[in-house]
């Protein structure tokens, strides 16, 4: 009887050795594959420290692997550049959300109310790796008149000048796709944003079929057909990558001190070395530079209200939870 036990047994299936990928979707265990050789996409699995791979990775995974789950198995994760972190939400661990990104687009709406707080925190964990970042401001069709415009326009208004471009844009009237589509084109690009601001319909708009594709993948993950529970690499026709991130209530800075926020402020950085004092934190120390541009109206209000709850939110371990940030 042990003889045909023996028998009977599923026998490994032989590997073909390790090949070069590009993780480009995540579903629960499994990874989905992009082979670099040009060979299509593999299933793969993960074990040990490769299960940390996430969108954007370069990995060496061995087909032929013996699982039930995939047909290959991640063994090991490649050097890391270009990554969008954050801390988890109990401000504990850093969760990696990305790698090798070129550009992040902060999607923001009508609805969920703009709420710029997010965008600055965005833009501080973007400057802290050296990516740069811009803004889209989704479903203008929802713009109720001119006055309503003109105030959003106006609290988007610091961005700009500090590089990131602002696009008013909207699935519904095709306003602002055609330069979204333009500013995408030729990089690896991440949208991220808080739930429910339209990122799945403005896939779609942008190259008809990506939505559905976001959707699919969507449903797949059984957390339902309009929230993308699952970030995935999507490649334009007319040129670029999108990686699409799931919705967040809020942004957890992670691996930056208080008294580092100071240093990704963009427009802090060229006017805080007149600062009387070099450890100047721009709070109310006399001789700050930073200070006397807030109050020469040089530097945007919001910008360092900003700055203060940031740095506050870092300071006061109770408020770094990345669950406090939805009301900023």
């Amino acid at each position: 009887m042990a003889h045909l036990k023996n028998k009977n047994k599923k026998q490994p299936r032989p590997t073909t050795g390790e090949v070069n990928g590009r993780v480009v979707a995540r579903l629960g265990p499994v990874f989905t594959v992009e082979r670099l050789d040009g060979g299509g996409e593999v299933a793969c699995v993960a074990r040990g420290a490769s299960k940390k791979a996430v969108v954007g990775d370069r990995v060496r995974f061995e087909e032929g692997a013996d699982t039930m789950l995939a047909s290959a198995l991640i063994t090991a994760i490649g050097p890391r550049a270009g990554m969008l972190v954050r801390a988890d939400a109990l401000n504990r661990r850093q969760q990696v959300l990305a790698t090798h990104v070129d550009h992040i687009f902060i999607v923001t709406a009508v609805e969920p109310p703009l709420r710029t707080g997010l965008i600055d925190r965005y833009m501080v964990a973007a400057h802290a790796q050296s990516i740069p970042a811009s803004v889209i401001f989704n479903k203008t069709d929802l713009v109720p008149d001119a006055a309503a415009r003109a105030g959003y326009v106006e609290a988007l208004s610091p961005y700009p000048p500090l590089g990131a471009a602002v696009y008013f844009t909207s699935a519904s009237s095709g306003e602002g796709l055609d330069a979204l589509r333009a500013a995408l084109r030729d990089q690896t690009s991440i949208f991220v944003g808080h739930s429910g601001v339209g990122k799945t319909s403005l896939l779609n708009a942008l190259d008809p079929g990506l939505g559905a594709r976001v959707q699919a993948l969507s449903a797949a993950s059984g957390r339902g057909q309009h929230t993308t529970s699952a970030s995935a690499l999507f490649k334009l026709n007319g040129g670029g990558e999108i990686i699409d991130s799931p919705g967040v209530r809020g942004f957890g800075l992670w691996g930056i001190e208080a008294r580092q926020v100071r240093d990704h402020f963009a427009e802090f950085i060229p006017l805080q070395r007149g600062c009387r004092f070099a450890d100047c934190q721009h709070i109310n120390e006399p001789g700050c530079a930073i200070l006397a541009a807030l109050e020469a109206k040089e530097i945007a209000a919001s910008r360092h209200d900003a700055y203060l709850k940031i740095r506050e939110s870092l300071s006061t371990p109770s408020l770094g939870s990345s669950h406090d940030y939805f009301d900023f």
